[in-house]
């Protein structure tokens, strides 16, 4: 690593001007070559109207970034007489803080392209030549018209080896100042972290939006192949039956094919359940009526299973935002598994309460079954993981999903031998 490009790192820079002296006789070489002589007077280009306007647009992220810190820069900075400015990799100056009508007359405006081959050796140019921190002193400028000043200039990337821009400043050789330069060395670096971190997040906003994409298209695949398994084995479960009334297949081979097939359209029914966009179709829902709803349906399944369950709602009507097919899902899911769980018969209660310091109203459903293994606590909601015997290990996961789409959550409470408590955290709208 070079002394400029440690220096820039440590946000410094040499100030000697011997640090500077190849870099300023290779410029000299440069600009002879141009056919440029000491006594030419500077002829800096100006950008066409529609072209700047082209360039502007391309440059605001970084002109926007830029503009607080050269005000701040500028104030510390630039003694009277003197700029400071940002010009693009091309040289062509985009914004100028400080006035000095002897630096206009030399080029130094907004618009104005300021290369070697038309500017000699000076800041800008030979900054952007380099790609390093430079500093050109009064008789190191090639044109003697530019030697009554001290130019500076250090380049600002974004990414690895894309120069982006350039700060410059121009002072009068009596208001130079180290400590000045330095300060805008900083500045400079600080501007290249702001452009940085807003690139980064670009980056991943597009790799987000490539996964969505991405997701989309697997989720509408699936939808395509679900349907068409489930016609299919809608057209075997039909065969079964018709060779079950011919007596052409056992009865009881034909009974257990046709569980199975039951069981994978179950399945596949669960994925479909995975895949929804249950967020498309959220609104404000009375979480009472749900719970009610839900209750009155699955209560003769208890029932049937010796299972008694106890409803506490809050005393008042709480309202939620949910989708309602997918909230009645996680509900029943839940009564369903605490029933399975009591094989035995037991009692299931399930209490709402407020939670004011999140705003959340928290669903318990505690079961007296046997409760779930420590070891199993924090399997239950991961995909494919069940600990029932023809489970499909869906269940609690898409439950888990279907919640954090209200922007709520799912916690499980658990002693064995003690029962277990599901608590659903929701959003209450007031």
């Amino acid at each position: 690593m070079d002394e400029n490009t440690q220096c820039k790192m440590e946000g410094m820079i040499p100030f000697e001007r011997k640090s500077f002296r190849q870099v300023i006789n290779q410029s000299w070489d440069r600009c002879a070559g141009y056919g440029l002589t000491n006594e030419d007077r500077p002829r800096a280009p100006q950008v066409l109207l529609d072209q700047m306007e082209r360039i502007f647009e391309k440059h605001e992220q970084t002109l926007k970034i830029a503009h607080s810190y050269m005000k701040s820069l500028s104030a510390m900075t630039i003694k009277k007489g003197g700029i400071l400015g940002l010009s693009n990799s091309e040289g062509v100056i985009l914004h100028i803080e400080g006035d000095s009508p002897a630096l206009r007359k030399l080029g130094y405006e907004r618009g104005y392209i300021h290369l070697e081959k038309y500017m000699g050796t000076n800041a800008i140019g030979t900054c952007l030549h380099t790609g390093k921190p430079i500093i050109v002193w009064e008789e190191d400028h090639f044109l003697q018209a530019l030697r009554e000043w001290v130019g500076f200039a250090t380049p600002i990337y974004t990414g690895e080896n894309h120069l982006d821009s350039v700060l410059f400043a121009m002072v009068p050789v009596e208001k130079a100042s180290r400590a000045s330069m330095a300060i805008i060395s900083v500045g400079a670096n600080s501007i290249e972290r702001q452009l940085q971190l807003l690139k980064d997040k670009e980056n991943l906003l597009n790799i987000q939006e490539m996964m969505q994409q991405t997701q989309a298209s697997i989720i509408e695949a699936s939808s395509i192949i679900s349907h068409e398994v489930k016609n299919s084995l809608t057209n075997i479960s039909a065969y079964i039956q018709l060779l079950q009334l011919d007596k052409s297949i056992n009865h009881f081979r034909g009974e257990r094919i046709l569980r199975e097939i039951s069981r994978v359209n179950r399945l596949l029914d669960d994925f479909k359940l995975l895949s929804r966009h249950h967020h498309e179709s959220i609104m404000t829902q009375s979480l009472n009526e749900s719970l009610q709803s839900v209750l009155d349906i699955m209560k003769p399944k208890a029932e049937l299973g010796n299972v008694e369950i106890i409803y506490r709602p809050y005393k008042e009507n709480v309202s939620i935002k949910a989708d309602r097919s997918g909230l009645h899902h996680v509900f029943a899911n839940l009564i369903d598994n605490a029933i399975q769980a009591m094989e035995n018969g037991g009692i299931l209660t399930i209490e709402c309460d407020i939670e004011p310091e999140t705003n959340e109203v928290a669903i318990k459903f505690k079961d007296t079954g046997p409760g779930i293994p420590a070891d199993q606590i924090d399997q239950i909601f991961k995909i494919f993981h069940t600990t029932k015997k023809n489970g499909s290990g869906l269940g609690l996961h898409i439950c888990q999903t279907i919640i954090k789409f209200y922007g709520g959550k799912i916690e499980v409470d658990s002693v064995p031998g003690q029962g277990a408590t599901f608590i659903v955290k929701l959003p209450m709208v007031k």
